[in-house]
């Protein structure tokens, strides 16, 4: 591998015989990594924490930061190695018939050449007359489209020497829209500034977009004739919907991208949520050309019953074991169906919803997770988000396009909210000790902001300081839950407000909540939580 001054990874190319015929003898397909077979793109994927059981007894603020690690939390699915064996096959034919120093390589030149000797960029018939090297990735946000595509692409060099050549080879181009939409101009400097990154000494953008003023077409020119001496292998398209903000004519823009990509040569992927099917269904050919590879539409993960488990249930079964609070709960079909109410089935939130329930059981000193603190921690940590659940749950397609744009907050800062609703009754208590006039009141005062009721709540704490086991009022609010750990249930105020019974996991009279809630039948929740047998299977036909 080469030095060089500058930010990018340049792999010194090495090529290996292809069996595949069309592929035979091309440096630029050669020189990639192998494709690899399901078995190892799913292991090469997948994501999870380093965990240790024994990490569950570590000090509170070293849990909090492992909870943290569930961000680039993954389980490779059916749809994951589907796309990346699409990317993976769309950047190898892209290349099929564009090696450098040969005819066709030339012919490309000469054409970007009498294009800008014309004035123009790139003739839009190419568009229904060449073959289609180009596809879309849309759904919901939340579902991991973007975090896919930049795993899988990852897993290819960013940029690739080519000694004998004198080339420096560009797999892929992953270009972000703007959120106030893009110009012509505007997508062609992205393009410069990303390659001036990759590759070593190019100013590229201060060459041809900074000198003078020129034209659109003469710009589009320039940063064609960049992409194909470089050799661009795929050019990825994300936040596609932000479209719809330009300024200006974005069909304009949709064609250009569609034409540029088939006189070059090089597929793009288009990436976006449900607004973007708008941008590329402008008209008949940009919606076909979006589907040259087949058009993808991600939703969100499907729940199975027990005999027939789906994608959610693969997903959270893989994710339930990375608990870090001092006492674990094993996975009920109540707690699956739970957490799926609140996430509806978005890997996103569902991760989130599960990280923060962690921290909120550490830090109320409850330690465990039950189907009441995933309630009480969907309604406040992810409040901004509960409308697009709730329009998810009802199918309601009008109300999920006014939330489109909705993404739920990030995971530092979910954690800095968690830790910062805590830390000054954790300062103050860890300083008011048992004999000192505030311990009492500051113990039951935590007590109750639990929800516990403040006659037991006070009674319980004089007994924790007669005890005098507690060193300071933190240890006494920690003793004191230990103490409502007894056989005898503790009437909390919060679950007596609740407008619904919430019911011990597995109890079957959550059958009536979720009916109630989804909109389905009591026996389909009975037959989800395996309480209900097949019929057909027990009588004889």
């Amino acid at each position: 591998m080469k030095q060089h001054n500058f930010a990018a990874i340049v792999i010194d190319a090495q090529y290996s015989e292809q069996r595949i015929p069309r592929y035979k003898g091309n440096p630029l397909i050669e020189a990639l990594p192998p494709s690899l077979d399901d078995y190892e793109l799913a292991d090469a994927l997948t994501q999870k924490p380093q965990f240790e059981a024994e990490q569950r007894h570590w000090p509170i603020h070293e849990r909090m930061q492992l909870v943290s690690g569930l961000s680039s939390f993954m389980l490779p699915l059916a749809r994951h190695i589907e796309l990346a064996r699409t990317l993976d096959t769309l950047m190898r034919d892209g290349y099929v018939g564009r090696e450098p120093r040969t005819l066709q390589h030339t012919l490309t030149l000469q054409k970007i050449y009498e294009n800008q000797k014309a004035g123009r960029s790139f003739d839009s018939r190419l568009a229904s007359t060449t073959p289609q090297l180009s596809t879309s990735l849309i759904g919901i946000s939340g579902v991991g489209k973007s975090t896919t595509v930049e795993r899988v692409l990852s897993m290819m060099p960013q940029v690739l020497y080519h000694a004998e050549l004198g080339v420096w080879q560009i797999p892929y181009l992953h270009i972000e829209t703007p959120h106030d939409g893009v110009s012509v101009k505007g997508l062609a400097h992205s393009i410069l500034r990303k390659i001036d990154s990759l590759i070593p000494d190019a100013n590229y953008y201060e060459l041809y977009a900074l000198r003078g003023k020129p034209s659109v077409e003469t710009l589009m020119n320039h940063v064609a004739r960049v992409m194909h001496i470089h050799c661009v292998g795929l050019l990825v398209v994300d936040e596609i919907q932000n479209l719809e903000n330009a300024r200006k004519d974005k069909q304009a823009l949709m064609t250009l991208l569609v034409s540029a990509s088939n006189e070059l040569r090089v597929p793009i992927m288009f990436i976006g949520t449900n607004k973007a099917r708008h941008i590329l269904g402008l008209d008949f050919r940009q919606a076909r050309r979006s589907a040259g590879k087949g058009c993808a539409y991600w939703d969100r993960l499907g729940r199975g019953i027990p005999e027939e488990p789906d994608e959610w249930d693969d997903f959270v079964r893989f994710l339930w074991p990375f608990q870090w609070t001092n006492n674990p709960v094993e996975l009920t079909p109540h707690l699956s169906d739970v957490l799926y109410h609140y996430s509806q089935g978005i890997i996103d939130i569902a991760i989130k919803i599960f990280a923060a329930c962690q921290w909120r059981a550490m830090l109320d000193g409850s330690e465990t997770i039950t189907a009441q603190l995933i309630d009480s921690v969907a309604k406040k940590e992810l409040s901004m988000v509960m409308p697009m659940i709730a329009a998810l749950r009802m199918n309601d397609l009008k109300a999920l396009e006014a939330y489109d744009d909705i993404a739920p907050l990030g995971f530092d800062v979910m954690l800095r909210n968690a830790e910062n609703q805590f830390l000054g009754k954790r300062l103050r208590a860890a300083s008011t000790r048992p004999g000192d006039a505030n311990f009492a009141p500051s113990v039951t005062a935590a007590l109750t902001g639990l929800g516990i009721e403040q006659s037991r709540a006070e009674g319980v704490v004089a007994d924790v300081e007669s005890d005098g086991q507690a060193k300071n009022a933190l240890e006494g609010v920690t003793l004191a839950l230990k103490r409502f750990q007894a056989p005898t249930k503790v009437r909390i105020k919060q679950l007596e407000i609740r407008p619904e019974t919430v019911y011990e996991p597995g109890d079957l009279r959550n059958a009536l909540n979720l009916a109630k809630a989804e909109q389905t039948t009591v026996l389909e929740q009975l037959r989800r939580m395996g309480a209900v047998c097949d019929v057909g299977k027990v009588l004889p036909v």
